[in-house]
Parts: structure tokens; C-alpha cells; sequence
């Protein structure tokens, strides 16, 4: 089954795709002038007035599916309100019965950033059973709460659970609690919303936290390091390669067990990395981040990644998968996509997300036997990034700290004019994008190779024994600073940073 996803117009309505219904209905109710109500099990029944799709059910079933049209929508205290319908319209609802109850851990929790044109966030977390979870969001100024239903679907070895929020006022703390059946409280935590118009946006870009000696322990190092290098991350952006085998749902729990609270309370913008997609990491699993993030995505196979757009304050984020092909990264269905998604855009900065590196001074940038990826996505990306004015490429895979010079579309670097600030070096109104690596946020550290073309990049720093790497990137109107911070985590220290930036006009 293949996802696609798209936004309706109700407070708090959510989206999330799947089959169109099939099987024969319980009940089939059809609205004068108004959709068809297809309803699916015992002990439910569905009203339709004023556009509000109304959900009544037994104190000892649950809500297991709703769709209009083949695509899911969640209910908020089981209403939704359903826009642009027809007498063609098709509304599904499947009520189920729980067997047992069952009294069980969460695991694998994600907050992420679902559709940031309607202020609307995700949780995404794992149960070893099927459960009818729910979610309490809770403005914290004013106590008002919102309950949204979870769905629980059969991931690969345990099952992955869904809610989404839409329509939250801009700049707000929201706490959450997630419930099981029994009513128990599993987790809380607290977030706070986006600003409408924010004057400056900061994030983390961190890649490649996959190892099998801590997992996820120097991680959590590093955002706690992260904490005193700025007061302000608004997400992370995870360039990929969360875990080192993305089959294995045990070292998702560990990974993500040791950054609950960062996590849970932070989004992360996750990008496909090739432990999930790569046969060697994956024992053939698909669907690896599509099972361990929610987000609006646009129609796609997601078996071997996924790929996706949002915004944040003026600039617009593009996620893309480089699982698509073994020998091209990014396949033609994408790269269709992204051309149209980039030619829509009115934000004045533009940054793209990918793993598989196009630049890196590592193996897999460089070395002849290991770079055909890098090369092929130089040959289809490079020409889009500079035809649309991207201003920023980041990058994970090769595990060092590398920043290109602004790369044209014929992959030569130009030496654009550079400006001093404060001890930051600033590319002044390059014509190109840059392309950025931060190194690898675990502990499988790697060097730059002899066969790198020195002429490309303005930094290497190849990571030393027992150090990771990440950025803090700012990003304003005028100018993106970004700094670069190695740090030591046998010995929780900063070895080294290196502070660098784009200005968006010449001086």
C-alpha cells in the first residue's frame, strides 16, 4: 500500500493515506445532496450535518480507520468536519473491538512538523501490540484541550501509531499526553508551536547517529552540547542514517530511548538514509522511515524512502530521497516533483536535504569505486539547484565536516567574494548553492581520501578518535551563519568550530 497525503480545511483534521474502502459495509448511508457514509462493524453509527462528519460508537469499540475518498482523516472527539464534497464523495468508517487491553510500553516516540502551512505537528510511536491510543493536546495559557484518536497499523515487527494536530495558534506551548485503552497515561511532554513570522529561524543539522557500540548515547551527548552553543533550536533537520540497521525495530527504541526528551519536545525533519534502503542494512524491509515519522507527503512510492517540502518562517525546506536507484539515487518521479515544488515556491531561502552526498571529500564522494551515486546526482540535481535558486545543500553518507564553494551547474566551484563578521567567513550573494556535511552525530567516524579535488571545498575537517559533529544554522532575512562544532564526547568538550554563512545581497 502507497501513501499519499493531503490537507483538508477543518481545526483539526488529519490526513494520512490508504486504500479506498473495500469490502462489503454494515451500513451504507447516503446525505441528500451529500456524501455516501460506507460504515464498517458493529456498534457505530455516523451522522452528517453542516459539513460535520459526527461518529458514534460503543463504550467498548474504537475508531479504527476513517477515510473520504480513499484518503484518512482523524477525528477530534469523534467529529471532523469534511470540505469539498460531492453526492460522489465516499466517507468510510471502520469501528473495531479490542480483544485484551494490553498494559504496554511506547516506544520509538517522534515529534515532527506535519504541514507547517497550517501550524499542524505529528507524533509517531511504536507498541509491541495494537492499541487504541489517544492523545490530549493541551494549550498550556488557556487549558483548553483537543483528544485526536491514533490509528495503529502493522509496521515490520511491531505496530506504528499516528496522531496529527492541525490549526495550532502560532508561537504557543501545547503539553500532550499519550493514553492507551485502558485510559492510562503512557508519556507527556510539551512543545511549542512555530511563530507566524519569525524574524530569525535556528535548527540542528545532524546526520549519520547510526552505531552499534552506543546507539544513540553520544547522540544524546551532542544535543546536550548542542544546548550550550544556542537558546534556540526551533528542530533538527537528521540528514539520515538514524540507526545502523533500519530493519531493526529494537535499535529504533534504543536510539530514540536515549533522546526522548529532546525528541518528544523538538521536531525532527528526518531524511531517508541508506540503512533503510541499502539490502544490506534492511533484510529487505520497506517503508522504514514512512513507519518512524509522519509528515505531508506528496503521492509516492515510499518503500525505499521518502521525499517531501515545508516551510519555516521564509524559507522553504526540500527533503529529498536519494533510495530511489542503486546507481542514480534520485529516480525520475522525483526529480519531476522537485522541479515543480521548487518552481513554486516564493520563500527567499531555499535549503534541500539529501543523504547520498553530490560534493564530500569521502569515499563516497571522491573514490572512483564508490562515487557513481555522487556523480549521477550531480548530473540531475546540480542543473535544478542552480536554475532555482537554492541557496544551501545539506548532506550526510560520508561521515567528515566538508563545505563546498558555491558549485555551478557544471559542477565547477566559483570563488565567490567572501566577507569578515565577527570571526564568521560569509559567502557575499553567491550565484550558487553550497553544499554542507557535518559530520556524523554517533561514533563511526571516518577521513577524507586521497583522490578529493581540493578545488571544491572551502573546509575539510575528517573527525578524530572519540569526536562527533554537528551545525547550528541561523538563519534571518539578510543571512544564513552557520557554525560548526566538533565535539568530544569521551570527554564531553568541544575540540574545535568553525563558523561560516551565506549573505543573501552583496554588501
Amino acid at each position: 500500500m502507497r501513501k499519499k497525503l493531503l490537507a483538508m480545511t477543518f481545526l483539526f483534521v488529519f490526513l494520512f493515506s490508504c486504500s479506498a474502502c473495500t469490502g462489503r459495509a454494515t451500513q451504507v448511508i447516503q446525505i441528500p445532496n451529500g456524501p455516501e457514509i460506507r460504515l464498517y462493524g458493529d456498534d457505530v453509527s455516523a451522522s452528517f450535518e453542516n459539513d460535520v462528519l459526527q461518529i458514534t460508537k460503543a463504550d467498548n469499540s474504537y475508531i479504527s480507520d476513517i477515510t473520504v475518498d480513499g484518503e484518512r482523516v482523524w477525528a477530534v472527539n469523534d467529529s471532523c468536519k469534511i470540505d469539498n464534497y460531492s453526492s460522489e464523495t465516499e466517507i468510510c468508517v471502520t469501528a473495531e473491538t479490542l480483544a485484551e487491553k494490553p498494559n504496554q510500553e511506547i516506544t520509538s516516540l517522534l515529534l515532527s512538523m506535519y504541514d507547517t502551512s497550517r501550524n499542524a505537528y505529528s507524533l509517531t510511536w511504536h507498541s509491541e501490540k495494537q492499541d487504541a491510543f489517544s492523545v490530549v493536546f493541551t494549550e498550556t495559557a488557556t487549558g483548553t484541550a483537543y483528544e485526536v484518536a491514533a490509528y495503529s497499523d502493522k509496521a515490520s515487527e511491531d505496530y506504528v501509531n499516528r496522531a496529527v494536530i492541525y490549526d495550532l495558534k502560532a508561537g504557543t506551548e501545547y503539553s500532550y499526553t499519550i493514553f492507551n485503552s485502558s485510559g492510562e497515561a503512557k508519556y507527556s511532554a510539551a512543545f511549542t508551536t512555530a511563530e507566524e513570522s519569525p524574524e530569525s529561524v535556528t535548527f540542528l543539522h545532524m546526520s549519520d547517529t547510526q552505531d552499534e557500540e552506543y546507539n544513540g548515547a553520544v547522540w544524546e551527548k551532542l544535543l546536550a552540547n548542542a544546548q550550550t552553543h544556542t537558546d534556540k533550536a526551533d528542530f533538527i533537520l537528521h540528514t539520515g542514517d538514524m540507526v545502523q540497521y533500519g530493519n531493526q525495530e529494537a535499535l529504533w527504541a534504543q536510539m530514540l530511548s536515549h533522546v526522548r526528551s529532546y525528541v518528544s519536545t523538538m521536531p525532527l525533519m528526518l531524511v531517508s538514509g541508506n540503512h533503510s534502503y541499502w539490502e544490506d542494512y534492511t533484510d529487505k524491509t520497506t517503508d522504514i522511515e514512512y513507519n518512524h515519522t509522519t509528515v505531508k507527503l506528496p503521492e509516492q512510492d515510499t518503500a525505499n524512502g521518502q521525499y517531501y517540502s515545508f516551510d519555516y518562517g521564509d524559507i522553504h525546506f526540500v527533503v529529498l530521497s536519494s533510495g530511489d536507484s542503486s546507481k542514480k539515487g534520485v529516480g525520475k518521479e522525483q526529480v519531476s516533483w522537485l522541479e515543480s515544488d521548487l518552481a513554486s515556491t516564493t520563500k527567499s531561502w531555499i535549503i534541500v536535504s539529501i543523504h547520498n552526498p553530490l560534493y564530500s571529500p569521502g569515499k563516497y564522494g571522491s573514490s572512483e569505486d564508490r562515487n557513481q551515486v555522487a556523480l549521477a546526482l550531480r548530473e540531475s540535481l546540480a542543473p535544478i539547484f542552480n536554475q532555482y535558486g537554492v541557496d544551501l545543500v545539506l548532506q550526510g553518507h560520508d561521515h567528515v565536516f566538508a563545505l563546498t564553494y558555491p558549485m555551478n551547474t557544471n559542477s565547477e566551484p566559483l570563488q565567490a567574494k567572501t566577507v569578515e563578521e565577527n570571526g564568521c567567513t560569509y559567502f557575499e550573494a553567491p550565484s550558487a548553492p553550497v553544499y554542507l556535511m557535518s559530520g556524523a552525530a554517533g561514533n563511526q567516524n571516518r577521513g577524507v581520501v586521497d583522490e578529493y579535488n581540493p578545488a571544491f571545498f572551502a573546509k575539510t575537517n575528517p573527525l578524530e578518535d572519540n569526536t562527533a559533529g554537528y551545525s547550528v544554522i541561523t538563519v534571518t532575512k539578510e543571512k544564513l551563519t552557520a557554525t560548526y562544532y566538533e565535539y568530544d564526547y569521551a570527554n564531553d568538550k568541544t575540540v574545535s568550530e568553525y563558523s561560516w554563512g551565506i549573505l543573501k545581497e552583496a554588501a
